[in-house]
């Protein structure tokens, strides 16, 4: 995924009140289709795909979720990024039945279907530099937001 095409600063959430899981998705379901970057279908994807295959991970000061779904739900590549200092619950990648408070959520949205492998790996790489991660989430400023992720992802 080309970052310079799928970032959109109207995309970009920050410090969200806390919330439910599913509310956030109908909240950036509502959005991109009012856009026009994903199928009707894209919310009971995301649901499915993140009930049945969770995709929350623990990093050293933070929790992250990756919700993504199959390319067909998906017209236009983006990435959309939430931050939430609270945290809203999800289910854990590795124990789907433990849930964690994600602080940081990227909607992945991919046209390729292997492209998501490449952009994982990148977003991964993110994850493991603390530094970054801890001033996206507190940051105010999309586009201090925009340029830690074309620095860390392009």
């Amino acid at each position: 995924m080309p970052l310079n095409t799928s970032l959109d600063s109207e995309l970009i959430h920050l410090h969200q009140a806390p919330t439910d899981r599913n509310a956030l998705f109908g909240q950036i379901t509502d959005q991109l289709i009012a856009k026009g970057i994903v199928e009707q279908s894209y919310r009971e994807a995301l649901v499915l795909r993140e009930l049945n295959h969770p995709t929350a991970m623990q990093l050293e000061t933070m929790g992250v979720a990756i919700p993504h779904v199959d390319v067909e739900h998906v017209r236009e590549e983006r990435l959309v990024v939430v931050t939430c200092p609270e945290g809203i619950e999800f289910n854990q990648a590795e124990d789907p039945d433990l849930t964690i408070k994600v602080n940081v959520i990227f909607f992945l949205l991919l046209k390729e279907k292997d492209a998501h492998l490449e952009f994982l790996m990148k977003l991964i790489s993110l994850f493991q530099k603390t530094g970054e991660m801890n001033r996206l989430l507190g940051s105010a400023s999309r586009e201090e937001v925009m340029q830690i992720l074309k620095t860390n992802l392009g």
